[in-house]
């Protein structure tokens, strides 16, 4: 049947699907048509050579004396297929698909438009899913429901919730936007990108973005702790002893940093260099509060940091932003402490101590 294949082929080329694909999907649509047809108890059997350009349909009749039904055939026909076929048999009929009728190739049309629009959304949906995790540009279609921004992207929408929105941020309809990918989902209407701007992954790649070396690698990203909207403390580290890491991600006069700040609405962002050493990392994290010591307790993965009185506040932060932050950032619970405090303090190894000489008693 070279007519199915004149169609596979117009198809295949048209949405640069393989021609195996197209044929197994056209093989589908006949089959619903069949069935339209012939009920939903019809045996089709459709041979497939695509090589050879063979399309055949073959359907399962019962042989009886006077058919009656389109599942039915005659003795007498059924001998010319089969020549000892007998009353009750079950004999394979090749029938000419141009023989189903106007209704069938209507039916056969919009299986075929289903499924090719099918394939678009999920064409649409594989592309998507790579950049899950990745930001995006689109165009800001709607404000909708509940203040969810929709953005429109080529065969899908994106859904910025508002609880992913930053208190800053403001939207216009009409103008692009960036977001962070946090998921892509294939529905049955159409593929829709899940948005972010408050995730902390917005910023890293905002990072990656303005700053070539994080790009290329050369400096690394460690971690990222974010109150979005108000502060963000990001770790950065270099395995090249030549580069610093943090003078790399600000940029002469700050001309780098500054274009993550503005894309993040003023929020402010503390660029600290990550270290092996908790001790050391826990110190950086607390900027801009300078840190006089720091004492570890590993097992409970507690720190205790102490301040001069004068940075107690600085330490706290706004809100406790910042020490929730430089504990979000290093993994540690922190207690922050004046030094004027410290004095009848006892240490966490002091502590330690102290409970091995009662485990001894």
């Amino acid at each position: 049947m070279s007519e199915i294949f004149d169609i596979a082929k117009k198809i295949s080329e048209e949405h640069e699907i393989e021609i195996e694909k197209v044929v197994d999907y056209l093989a589908e649509a006949l089959k619903i048509a069949i069935t339209k047809k012939y009920g939903d108890d019809v045996d089709v059997r459709i041979e497939k050579d695509i090589d050879n350009e063979i399309f055949d349909v073959f359907i399962k009749k019962k042989v009886v004396e006077r058919p009656m039904l389109d599942s039915e055939i005659s003795l007498e026909d059924a001998k010319k297929i089969k020549k000892d076929a007998k009353i009750g048999d079950l004999i394979e009929e090749k029938i000419d698909a141009k023989s189903l009728g106007r209704i069938a190739v209507s039916t056969i049309k919009n299986v075929i438009t289903k499924l090719l629009r099918d394939i678009e959304k999920h064409k649409a949906y594989e592309e998507y899913k790579q950049y899950i995790g990745k930001i995006i540009v689109g165009e800001v279609w709607s404000i909708g429901a509940n203040n969810n921004v929709i953005v429109d992207f080529k065969n899908a929408i994106g859904i910025l919730p508002k609880r992913e929105q930053g208190i800053n941020d403001k939207y216009v309809v009409g103008e692009n936007i960036r977001a962070y990918v946090l998921d892509v989902i294939e529905d049955p209407k159409n593929v829709k990108l899940i948005l972010s701007r408050t995730h902390p992954g917005f910023v890293k790649e905002l990072f990656k973005k303005e700053v070539p070396e994080v790009r290329e690698g050369l400096v690394e990203i460690k971690a990222v702790a974010r109150e979005p909207s108000r502060r963000t403390k990001v770790a950065v580290y270099s395995k090249d002893s030549r580069i610093d890491p943090i003078g790399t991600c600000v940029g002469s006069k700050g001309v780098r940093i500054a274009a993550i700040v503005r894309e993040l609405g003023d929020e402010k962002i503390d660029v600290i260099k990550w270290s092996a050493d908790p001790s050391i990392y826990i110190r950086n994290a607390m900027s801009p509060a300078k840190v006089l010591s720091v004492e570890i307790d590993e097992e409970m993965k507690k720190a205790r940091v102490y301040v001069d009185d004068a940075e107690y506040s600085m330490a706290i932060g706004k809100g406790g932003v910042n020490a929730k932050l430089a504990a979000k950032l290093t993994g540690y619970n922190i207690d922050i402490m004046k030094i004027s405090d410290r004095e009848g303090e006892i240490s966490f190894n002091e502590t330690a101590e102290t409970e091995g000489v009662n485990e001894e008693n």
